[in-house]
């Protein structure tokens, strides 16, 4: 049978699948070249095409977290709505790698600064160790995206190394910083260790 992801609820959010009716909104908040230029995979500009592929794309379907499982290169992308009005803010996911599962989210420039982006990652780090039991989650940033940066720490993410990715926005390679949280550590600084 496969694994559902149901709407997941934070105190301010909730995260779901896309649907083709959120497209309009991804291409508004990710046409933006100071939201993609820091992404490895989104192009800049983004068109309404591109948004439709995303969504149609399996890790963005409902039933990806048991694709997610048992495929080596599995994926799940949630859209991130605000609860109050259901506007969508950005997306999180899980992609598998050769490091590891990877986190990463994109948030829309207006709702920078504003917490959003941890309450996000953070509930989809608690599902990928919860749910899935992943015994680690690797996630990458630009060097100077000192916001990304707050936001791995500030949900337990430890530097474990450098390198680079190749931005689509930007067409060149980027200086990242990569980070790996350990379920173990997760679980200690949560209160969850048994």
């Amino acid at each position: 049978m496969p694994i559902i992801v149901p709407e997941i609820e934070t105190d301010r959010l909730r995260l779901r699948p896309l649907t083709k009716a959120d497209a309009p909104e991804i291409v508004r908040l990710v046409d933006d070249f100071d939201v993609a230029r820091f992404t490895a995979t989104i192009p800049h500009p983004y068109d309404m095409t591109m948004a439709l592929d995303f969504i149609a794309a399996p890790e963005a379907a409902a039933d990806a977290a048991s694709k997610f499982i048992d495929d080596p290169e599995g994926a799940i992308v949630l859209g991130i709505f605000l609860k109050k009005d259901g506007r969508l803010l950005g997306c999180v996911g899980l992609q598998k790698t050769p490091e590891g599962p990877e986190l990463g989210y994109w948030i829309g420039r207006e709702y920078w600064r504003q917490g959003y982006a941890s309450e996000a990652a953070g509930r989809l780090v608690k599902l990928a160790f919860e749910n899935f039991a992943l015994p680690e989650l690797v996630a990458s940033a630009v060097t100077i995206n000192d916001a990304s940066h707050r936001v791995l720490e500030k949900i337990g993410f430890s530097v474990c190394g450098t390198g680079e990715i190749y931005s689509r926005a930007q067409n060149c390679h980027l200086p990242v910083i990569h980070r790996r949280l350990k379920r173990n550590d997760w679980l200690r600084a949560t209160g969850r260790a048994a």
